[in-house]
C-alpha cells in the first residue's frame, strides 16, 4: 500500500487536499480534505435577512453573483415576490456573464497552465501548448485583457463588480437605459470576436452544433481543438470514473419557465429532482455530529478540531445518501 498526497489546491479559495492510498495499481481509500475553517452558514445567524444581499456575494469574489442572485430569490419566495420582467432577464444575463468569465479563467489560467509544464515537453503537443505556461505564456495576455473588457458589461447591467448591491428580491434596482444598449452589444461583439479567434478558432454555434465523436475529433480551431488533441492523447475521459448521476436546479427563469430545467440523471434516466433528499453529511468533517445527515437548511456547523475520524472542515453533500455531478455538465444534460 502507497500513499499519494495532492496538494494543497489554493488557485482560488481556501485550500484542498487529496490523499489517495494505492495497492496493486488501484485507489483503495480516498480523502478530499478541506483544510481551511470558513463556516458561512454561520455568518447570518441572528441578523435582519435582507443582510444577505450584502454579505453573501462576499463567499466569492470570483462568482459574487450567483451568491447575491440566490440570496435574493430566497427572499423573493418568503415574501412571495415575482421579479418583473425585465429586471429577471437583467439578472439573467448578467449572471450568465458571470458564468462564461468564470469558465474560461479556469480554462486559461487555472487548467490548460499544467498542460505546459516541463513533464509534458515529449508530447507531439507541448509547443502548442507552452503559450499557456503560466506567467509567460502568449495566451494568457490577450485572454485577461479580453476579460477585463468584457467584465464592462457587468458594470453596465449592475453598476458595479463584483458584490453588486443592484440585486434585489424584486429584480435589479437599476433599468438598463437606451442610450446604454449599444454599448453593451459593442462589448459583446468584442468578446465574441475573441472567442471566435482565440477559444474556438471558428464560430460558437458551429462548436455547438457538433453532434457527433467524429465530428468533435475533426475540429482543429483555437484553444479548443488544442485541448481536443491533448485530451485524446492522454487519454483524459477515461480518468474521474463517477456513479452516474446528474443533479441540475432550475436556472436562468424567465417568466417562470427555466432557460435549464432541474432534474437527475442516472444512467440514461431522467428523473425530477427530489430536493427534499439533499442532506449534508458531517461524519468526516472537524464539525459536532448531528445523528443523521440534514438538509442544508436545517444543519449545523459547530467546530470539533479534535473529532477522531474528522480529516476535512467541508461537508459532503448528497443526494439520498449518494454522491452526484453537478455543473455545466449536468445542466446541459
Amino acid at each position: 500500500m502507497s500513499r499519494l498526497v495532492v496538494g494543497p489546491f489554493n488557485r482560488v479559495e481556501g485550500d484542498l487536499e487529496v490523499v489517495l492510498d494505492v495497492a496493486d495499481g488501484r485507489v483503495r481509500d480516498a480523502r478530499v480534505g478541506a483544510s481551511l475553517y470558513r463556516g458561512f452558514e454561520t455568518l447570518l445567524e441572528g441578523r435582519p435577512a435582507t443582510d444577505a444581499l450584502a454579505v453573501a456575494p462576499r463567499v466569492c469574489g470570483i462568482c459574487s453573483l450567483s451568491h447575491s442572485v440566490a440570496a435574493a430569490r430566497a427572499l423573493a419566495d418568503l415574501a412571495g415576490l415575482a421579479p418583473a420582467p425585465n429586471g429577471e432577464k437583467v439578472l439573467n444575463l448578467a449572471q450568465a456573464a458571470e458564468v462564461v468569465a468564470d469558465h474560461l479563467t479556469h480554462f486559461h489560467l487555472f487548467f490548460m497552465p499544467d498542460f505546459a509544464r516541463p513533464a509534458y515537453a515529449d508530447r507531439p503537443w507541448a509547443e502548442r501548448a507552452a503559450v499557456f505556461q503560466a506567467g509567460r505564456g502568449g495566451a494568457q495576455a490577450p485572454f485577461l485583457a479580453a476579460r477585463a473588457r468584457f467584465m464592462h458589461l457587468m458594470g453596465g447591467l449592475m453598476g458595479k463588480w463584483p458584490h453588486s448591491l443592484a440585486v434585489q428580491p424584486g429584480g435589479v434596482t437599476r433599468a438598463v437605459q437606451a442610450g446604454e444598449k449599444a454599448p453593451l452589444v459593442s462589448i459583446l461583439r468584442e468578446f465574441r470576436a475573441f472567442l471566435e479567434d482565440a477559444v474556438f478558432g471558428g464560430r460558437p454555434e458551429d462548436f455547438a452544433a457538433l453532434d457527433s465523436e467524429a465530428r468533435l475529433a475533426a475540429w482543429k480551431g483555437g484553444a479548443a481543438g488544442l485541448f481536443l488533441d491533448i485530451a485524446r492523447d492522454m487519454d483524459l475521459w477515461s480518468l474521474g470514473a463517477w456513479q452516474g448521476i446528474l443533479l441540475a436546479a432550475p436556472s436562468y427563469p424567465d417568466c417562470g419557465k427555466p432557460l435549464f430545467t432541474s432534474g437527475m440523471w442516472e444512467h440514461g434516466d431522467i428523473l425530477p429532482l427530489d430536493a427534499g433528499s439533499i442532506a449534508e453529511d458531517s461524519t468526516h468533517a472537524w464539525l459536532e455530529d448531528s445523528a443523521r445527515p440534514l438538509p442544508p437548511r436545517e444543519g449545523v456547523t459547530r467546530p470539533d478540531a479534535d473529532k477522531p475520524q474528522g480529516y476535512t472542515w467541508a461537508k459532503a453533500p448528497r443526494l439520498g445518501g449518494r454522491a452526484a455531478e453537478v455543473g455545466a455538465l449536468a445542466r446541459q444534460v
